[in-house]
């Protein structure tokens, strides 16, 4: 099963970017490594992991919108907050699951673990539309 990405999103000239940054009137849209194409743009340049990015007028958007997604792990909720190849990184809220499984973090910054991702199941997909 493939787990949907959590996070900011746009779409622009009908093709959808995670969304690497924001400015007042202007988002920075991460490219796909195999982007054939690149959407008009204002700037670019490339972040420190390699990877570029298009900055785009948010008047130029058709769609700006955040993901949410909970899942579900060792028979408890938690929510998805990246995932990377076959891991996933989830974060809870309660010290007594995290405590039980070995979770790290406090009751501040809440509870996180990396974890296989096909130990995931997928309870709740929520998006959300942003104003611009």
């Amino acid at each position: 099963m493939t787990l949907p990405m959590p996070g900011l999103f746009a779409v622009c000239e009908s093709t959808t970017f995670e969304v690497a940054g924001t400015g007042a009137d202007w988002l920075m849209l991460r490219l796909p490594e195999d982007a054939s194409a690149v959407p008009r743009h204002v700037g670019e340049g490339e972040d420190r992991q390699g990877r570029r990015w298009v900055k785009v007028l948010k008047a130029d958007l058709e769609r700006y919108f955040d993901v949410s997604v909970t899942v579900e792990w060792q028979g408890e909720h938690f929510r998805l907050v990246r995932v990377d190849g076959d891991r996933a990184e989830i974060l809870g809220d309660s010290p007594v699951v995290a405590d039980r499984l070995g979770l790290e973090g406090d009751q501040y910054n809440g509870f996180s673990a990396t974890v296989a991702a096909d130990e995931l199941s997928v309870v709740d997909v929520r998006e959300k539309e942003i104003g611009v």
